[in-house]
């Protein structure tokens, strides 16, 4: 059994004390006798040693160099202390013996009783060792040998990256290993224990007869992960147990087959690679289900390169058998979405200049719709284009964009648009800022196999049309600012006026990328509300809100807007839910509520234009806290709204806490919970335990979701890491 990532091992801290130590006290040479006291400087091979003692002498007849009392022996940026020192050129042997100690450059420690080294410092033993290494692990053994020149065996050794208890250091760690005999074989870059017992709270809870990691000079090699369980009434119980692929300095492979008691086996897999340019990474997955009877599974890779400074390309495909699979697996970073996005891409920026190019794929998770008539979208070509200011401070700008999209069921169509626009501020010495902006937007498009219920009017065929699209647009702000002590406030009055000519939206332009939208403050003063191309927000408008804030010295704050839209007549461009139909539109805000640092209150709403001011979309969050600590709520009405079914509403809220406990113990609870049909969504608990060689993770996770194949269920699991195992 071997581990990912090799730690600092006790076997590996022997070899370089004994080295070490053998080649300093091998650059001692002949001395006349100083006085108690003094100090003399050898130059060897290397690089000179400081040697410092109370008494330095050296017998010519017996060739015997000896240090001792408070002997000191520095090297560079490592330091050898001892009681006694000794070389015997005759015997060639070095000891050293009484409170031996080296403190390495890295700030490692290590700690003997007595060390001895024959054969041409190639050999020896080393009794009573101890070590406290640079990441705080530690280790000991009671005797230490070195053979061959690179080989070093240790007797009864035990070694643990957990920090001894300040109160009772003979306190057992969390964890150790102990070995009966721990060799490194430095050749082999291995660390091998025979008789190996690993320890928890200093109770045994595993036994192997062999068991081997790699030593620290290797960053990763092939190995077994820790183990993951899960028990839940999908899988009833499952193991998962990984397996990491060292595969070369660049690249691995993490292989997850998991055995559950009820389904059939699954089998993940996960590789990575690094180039000089960028990285790719590929997981997939194939369960084969008892319960269906067939196989399953999905794929996703992400690749990254950059071409140049300016010029970066990749991919990010996500592609799955069916539509339940990644929420019935619980496959990791699911989206939470009824469409799996695949995109190809290359984009280049310079200074104001943006170009890109995608291919797009899609892959619909809802049974209820076929996957033929979901569009493929190659290519989708953008430019955007912002040029250097004016004498006066104006800038033109330059947008384009094409896109094809075909099905294999259902219309394709083809798309080129370009606009240009022109922006100009006055700022007046009133105070007042005056923006304004005018632009002209020219459409193109070839569609067919538009079907008329989709497109009413449309023909059979191909079919070519355009559209030019002016606007011009004048935007008033006057704020007034005052500071009142600690604070300071701002009233913001904010007036639109838009005028762009009616229609645009004729029945043979088909309506792709502009289906639904939300109208909030967010694009309460845009020219178009529409986010796509294929609708336009035509006719003369006008725009106007309210903005108010206070900001106190300490960075608390509160923010208010508010405003609605007037336009010269109703628009059956938009839905009845889109609150924009009407000649007045649905009034829109939001507040935002932070009086420190750790309190946070955002409310966003949309309310109906008629006399009694119904709730059209209401969201709440609030977030109380440090990000150690804290307690979020969430709470969210909608009805009526473009993306739901008419007269429908939901209504939501959810609350996740977030504790420190003690300083090792931390906990999360979530919990979500429909209050339309009053019935929880999710309820979640966690606990989790931390400290500097230890992570465990105890989860509880229930569902309440129905889709298909998919049933309430429970998901208890534990997951945990070591450190310098993993």
């Amino acid at each position: 059994m071997s581990a990912r990532k090799g730690g600092l091992l006790q076997a590996a801290i022997v070899a370089l004390l004994l080295t070490y130590a053998a080649q300093s006290q091998a650059q001692i040479q002949p001395q006349p006798q100083p006085p108690a006291g003094g100090a003399s400087t050898a130059t060897g091979s290397n690089a000179p040693v400081l040697v410092t003692a109370d008494q330095l002498n050296y017998d010519q007849n017996l060739g015997l160099i000896k240090a001792e009392g408070k002997v000191e022996l520095s090297q560079g940026g490592r330091t050898l202390l001892a009681d006694m020192v000794s070389y015997s050129e005759r015997d060639d042997k070095v000891t050293a013996s009484g409170n031996v100690s080296l403190l390495e450059e890295n700030g490692t420690v290590f700690f003997a009783d007595y060390l001895e080294l024959t054969d041409g410092m190639r050999n020896g033993f080393i009794r009573d060792i101890s070590f406290l290494l640079s990441d705080m692990s530690r280790g000991a053994a009671v005797r230490a040998e070195r053979r061959d020149g690179n080989r070093t065996i240790m007797k009864k050794a035990v070694y643990t990256t957990c920090a001894l208890c300040e109160s009772d250091p003979t306190r057992a760690p969390l964890w150790q290993v102990k070995g009966r005999e721990v060799e490194h074989n430095e050749a082999e870059q291995e660390i091998k224990y025979r008789d190996a017992v690993f320890e928890l709270f200093g109770i045994p809870v595993l036994y192997s007869p062999y068991f081997s990691h790699p030593d620290p000079t290797v960053n990763r090699r092939s190995g077994f992960l820790p183990p993951r369980y899960t028990s839940s009434a999908f899988f009833q119980s499952a193991v998962q147990m990984p397996y990491f692929f060292a595969i070369d300095n660049t690249s691995d492979l993490t292989l997850l087959p998991q055995y559950s008691t009820r389904q059939g086996p699954f089998l993940g897999a996960d590789y990575r690679q690094r180039f000089a340019t960028g990285e790719i990474q590929v997981d997939g997955s194939a369960a084969d289900e008892n319960t269906s009877g067939e196989m399953r599974g999905h794929i996703r890779a992400n690749a990254a390169f950059r071409a140049t400074d300016d010029v970066t390309y990749g991919a990010n495909i996500l592609r799955s058998t069916d539509d339940t699979y990644l929420n019935r697996y619980s496959i990791q970073d699911r989206p939470n979405t009824n469409t799996l996005v695949s995109r190809v891409y290359g984009e280049a920026i310079n200074n104001r200049h943006f170009a890109s190019v995608n291919a797009f794929a899609f892959q619909n998770t809802l049974e209820r719709v076929r996957n033929g008539t979901v569009p493929i979208a190659v290519p989708v070509m953008d430019y955007s284009a912002i040029f250097e200011p004016g004498d006066y401070g104006g800038r033109w700008g330059l947008d384009a964009n094409m896109v094809s999209l075909s099905r294999s069921e259902g219309p394709d169509m083809r798309r080129l648009t370009s606009t240009v626009s022109w922006s100009q501020p006055y700022y007046a010495p009133s105070g007042e800022v005056f923006t304004a902006t005018a632009m002209v937007r020219a459409d193109g498009y070839w569609s067919d196999n538009v079907s008329q219920s989709l497109v009413p009017g449309s023909t059979d065929g191909a079919n070519l049309t355009g559209r030019v699209l002016p606007a011009v647009a004048l935007d008033w702000r006057y704020p007034m600012v005052r500071d009142a002590g600690r604070m300071r406030q701002l009233i913001e009055p904010i007036v639109m006026g838009v005028i762009s000519p009616y229609g645009g939206n004729r029945s043979d332009i088909p309506n792709e990328d502009s289906v639904s939208f939300e109208f909030d403050e967010t694009n309460l003063f845009s020219l178009s509300r529409f986010p796509g191309y294929d609708r336009w927000d035509g006719g003369p408008k006008l725009n106007y809100g309210i903005r108010m804030a206070a900001y106190g010295e300490t960075g608390g704050h509160v923010e208010f807007l508010a405003g609605q839209s007037l336009r010269a007549k109703s628009d059956d461009t938009f839905t009845e839910a889109s609150g924009l139909r009407d000649q007045f539109s649905d009034y829109v805000g939001r507040l935002t509520v932070s009086p420190g640092r750790y309190v946070q209150l955002v409310d966003r709403v949309r309310l109906a234009q008629n006399g009694n001011l119904d709730v059209r979309r209401h969201e709440l969050g609030t977030t109380l806290g440090s990000s150690i600590n804290n307690v979020t709520i969430s709470y969210a009405d909608l009805v009526n709204t473009d993306y739901l079914r008419q007269n429908e509403r939901q209504e939501a809220v959810s609350a996740t806490v977030r504790m420190q406990l003690t300083k090792y113990w931390a906990t999360e609870i979530r919990h979500t919970r429909d209050l339309r049909e009053d019935g929880s969504l999710l309820n979640f608990l966690g606990l989790r335990y931390t400290d500097e060689c230890f992570d465990i993770i105890l989860f509880a996770e229930r569902t309440f979701t129905v889709n298909r194949d998919i049933q309430p269920d429970t998901v208890i699991g534990v997951r945990f890491r070591i450190a310098s195992f993993n």
